[in-house]
């Protein structure tokens, strides 16, 4: 039946896609902007979906096939404002895969392979029980561990898929060893609490979760250069540790369990001991990842771009045999790749086929009405987008690809930093109130065997942050207009 109801929900968005594609239903948006907006929806059903599971390369070819074909289709009626002649072949080729050439992406990949080795090693799990250990065992500790382990992964590796996959085996431990029943008030405090500190505090800094790079390909190409590791450190960690912060103080307010924590005291500890002293491949993963980390945040210093240096730690760690030649093609998922890929290049897409164009005038007088007041278009802006998030599932990227365009006269004319308006985008990628809304949660639940929570935590939790994030927005305004990112 589940099978039946995903082949329906695709069956749904094909049916729309075929309705703007053969009706063409809006006005001021040319045939081809139709045909690769009808095509951009039917990839999104297979997304939203992903009947049988269903890899999300299906969804990307519809849109690489699908849009190559309509550009080639309309090639004689696009004009390059540049030379006043026709795009050629290789503009039409270029375009479809910008999303492929971009430093988003190659920052990408040797991140998740940063997760990989992470788990490989087992320096992940060492990181983790090293907190742990260091607290007597209680609910505010409990709370203050995840915390520290949350920020101490996300420097390591920016693959949330990685530190979920280390995290909540650790905390379903917990739940069995404290005799918690499953789904419980108690189960959901540990297991939810520690499913959030894996996702919201790398979002602070730009290679902390992929997030990162990939909000950083969504910026129209006249704003790029202002997305630096210094810059986005800068404007977006102190709204991301308030987020992070606030996350676990009211998880521990409101939804810890009134008895006690049910563990013995070295129970952790016995833990650390069982993993042993530190393996080579433990040292030179720390190493590696640790100068990672500080090259990263030295840029503006010695000047090599954060792609290059992510590419560099990848090369290290091949050839000293920590990532091994079968694993370069096993060791990440690639669909993940493609899938990012493909949506990072979207923005580029919608500018060639003119939907950006038709679709800015439509949100360009409300979103410059907003931002006449930075505090109303951030909590506005963001708010909008997290209702978008309803049916925008995978993450939003969608929206975020569409709408980015709005950046530019944002910036231009009003001096809002494109970093401080995409906090609202990348709130609105971490946003949750059901489990369908976050596929972090759905690959959770995967993890727990569905002991871990019920539906009604996870839209308790998701009020926690989405309350957290608004005071977020509101303390970070002076911040921000102190350091010159705001009028």
């Amino acid at each position: 039946m589940l099978k039946d109801r995903k082949v329906l929900g695709v069956l749904v968005f094909v049916i729309i896609g075929l309705i703007i594609a053969l009706f063409k239903p809006f006005a001021g948006l040319q045939p081809m902007g139709h045909l690769m907006l009808a095509t951009v929806i039917i990839a999104l059903g297979m997304w939203v979906f992903r009947p049988g599971n269903l890899p999300f390369l299906a969804g990307g070819s519809v849109i690489l096939c699908g849009g190559l074909a309509i550009l080639f289709a309309f090639q004689n009626y696009l004009i390059n404002p540049a030379t006043q002649k026709a795009y050629t072949s290789a503009d039409l080729y270029s375009t479809i895969a910008n999303g492929f050439v971009s430093s988003a992406v190659w920052t990408l990949i040797p991140a998740l392979y940063f997760g990989f080795v992470l788990q490989k090693t087992g320096l992940g799990k060492r990181v983790a029980y090293m907190v742990l250990k260091s607290f007597t065992p209680s609910w505010a500790s409990m709370a203050l561990s995840w915390l520290i382990i949350g920020v101490a992964l996300s420097a390591l590796t920016p693959s949330i898929t990685v530190r979920i996959a280390i995290v909540i085996p650790i905390a379903m431990g917990i739940v069995e060893a404290c005799k918690l029943e499953y789904r419980s008030k108690g189960a959901a405090f540990v297991t939810l609490l520690a499913w959030g500190m894996c996702v919201f505090p790398g979002t602070g800094w730009l290679t902390g979760s992929l997030s990162g790079p990939i909000m950083q390909g969504f910026l129209p190409p006249e704003l790029k250069p202002l997305a630096t590791f210094d810059a986005w450190f800068q404007i977006l960690a102190l709204p991301w540790f308030v987020v992070t912060i606030l996350y676990a103080v009211l998880a521990f307010l409101i939804a810890k369990p009134k008895q006690p924590i049910g563990i013995p005291v070295d129970t952790f500890k016995e833990e650390y001991k069982k993993l042993g002293s530190m393996t080579r491949d433990e040292i030179i993963t720390l190493v590696v990842l640790l100068g990672s980390l500080v090259l990263f945040a030295t840029e503006r210093i010695h000047g090599i771009p954060t792609p290059a240096t992510a590419l560099g730690a990848l090369f290290i760690l091949i050839a000293t045999g920590i990532i091994k030649g079968p694993e370069i093609n096993t060791g990440i998922n690639w669909d993940v790749v493609m899938f990012f890929g493909v949506t990072v290049g979207l923005s580029a897409l919608f500018r060639f086929a003119q939907i950006a164009g038709w679709f800015e005038p439509l949100i360009r007088p409300t979103i410059l009405n907003l931002a006449h007041s930075p505090l109303a278009f951030m909590i506005i802006f963001t708010l909008g987008l997290f209702v978008i998030r309803f049916i925008d599932v995978p993450w939003g990227f969608t929206t975020a690809a569409l709408t980015a365009v709005v950046l530019i006269p944002v910036f231009n004319d009003f001096h809002i930093h494109p970093l401080v308006a995409s906090m609202a985008y990348l709130a609105a990628i971490n946003f949750f109130l059901l489990g369908y809304q976050q596929p972090w949660i759905l690959m959770a639940e995967g993890m727990t065997g569905n002991k871990g929570w019920a539906p009604s935590h996870i839209t308790l939790f998701g009020l926690i942050y989405t309350v957290s994030v608004f005071i977020a927005i509101l303390v970070s305004l002076p911040y921000w207009r102190a350091i010159g990112v705001i009028q």
